[in-house]
């Protein structure tokens, strides 16, 4: 199968990018309004995006390597689903709405069935978090994905590592660990899926199908302006937040949210292991002034996800402590060339 052929079978998506527009820029109220749209997607040698002034277009690329990122014996459909996932999740950790996509994967040959199962679950992705696929390439090479996601955030709104203050909340949404201890079922989970039992599948979900908190995230920007995603583990990350913000930390280990599931894999003591430094979370952490607990509280409440205040910004150092007690970590965050 020819490069093109093969783009115009498993990669190209129906979209109808006219949805995105507020009317006609001659009406001062529709100018007004107008908001971020792809004007034009797969088709030419570039796509085209409508950015209004009082918006920003910001942009985040991962490159996912077999055996790093995934192995590639899992299901293709799962492969697209957390690609795609890894980006958007960058996108929600600066509180910006997805705008759009490109793909560009290398494959080894063309394998039909994994084409076809990897395209519909890259789609599924796609409607799922409401970002068109617009462009990219295909290439014969080992197995490799590379997605970069496109979104847009009002002027002043975005979350950003440097802008915690001493004083503020530390929070996180969702729950923490579940998906680094899943690679525990790996071996089990190709096998024999269907012997997973409840606690088992749930995190094999957290670990394959992902979902940021994308809708959260954007409208936190009212009540926030510092967050990332957890993607290297909680410690790690939060890291990054306290060097660029020149601060320190301290955080409440009882306070971390672990699941039900994670503690009946793991037991209580190894679930918080996981959950300070067990990676590949995609959830989000952010700090915000304490006068916005309820809101925060409220906001979660109205976009159905679980958000938990874990600590508290500081002069320096990051301090863990279990109930006023000191507490080490035994595990150490995922850092790249290191592990």
């Amino acid at each position: 199968m020819a490069e093109f052929d093969l783009i115009e079978r498993y990669f190209t998506f129906e979209y109808d990018f006219t949805q995105a527009s507020n009317g006609s820029a001659n009406n001062k109220s529709s100018q007004k309004n107008k908001k971020p749209k792809v004007v034009k997607g797969i088709g030419d040698d570039c796509a085209i995006f409508e950015i209004p002034e009082k918006y920003q277009l910001v942009t985040s690329t991962d490159t996912l390597v077999d055996g790093v990122h995934f192995f590639s014996d899992l299901e293709p459909e799962l492969i697209a689903h957390k690609a795609l996932a890894a980006n958007v999740s960058d996108l929600a950790a600066m509180g910006a709405k997805p705008l759009a996509f490109t793909l560009s994967i290398s494959l080894p040959e063309v394998n039909q069935d994994w084409l076809k199962s990897f395209s519909e679950g890259l789609k599924n992705a796609s409607k799922l978090f409401k970002v068109p696929l617009v462009g990219g390439d295909t290439t014969q090479g080992p197995l490799n994905i590379n997605i970069t996601a496109y979104g847009s955030v009002k002027k002043g709104r975005l979350l950003e590592r440097n802008n915690a203050e001493v004083g503020d909340d530390i929070w996180v949404t969702g729950y923490l660990g579940e998906a680094a201890a899943a690679l525990e079922l790996y071996d089990k989970a190709l096998v024999q899926k269907a012997a997973l039992n409840h606690s088992e599948a749930e995190l094999w979900k957290a670990l394959t199908q992902p979902i940021p908190p994308l809708k959260f995230a954007r409208k936190l920007t009212k009540l926030s302006r510092c967050g990332l995603d957890i993607s290297d583990g909680l410690t790690a990350d939060l890291g990054h937040i306290l060097s660029k913000s020149q601060c320190g930390a301290k955080v409440c280990v009882e306070s971390l949210p672990v699941s039900e599931a994670l503690v009946n894999f793991v037991g209580l003591e190894q679930a918080r292991q996981y959950a300070l430094n067990g990676g590949d979370d995609y959830q989000l952490c952010f700090t915000a002034s304490s006068k916005h607990r309820n809101k925060i509280l409220n906001l979660a409440e109205r976009c159905q996800i679980n958000v938990t205040r874990i600590g508290k910004v500081q002069d320096e150092g990051l301090q863990l402590n279990l109930n006023g007690q000191p507490f080490e970590s035994n595990r150490v965050s995922w850092q790249h060339f290191n592990q």
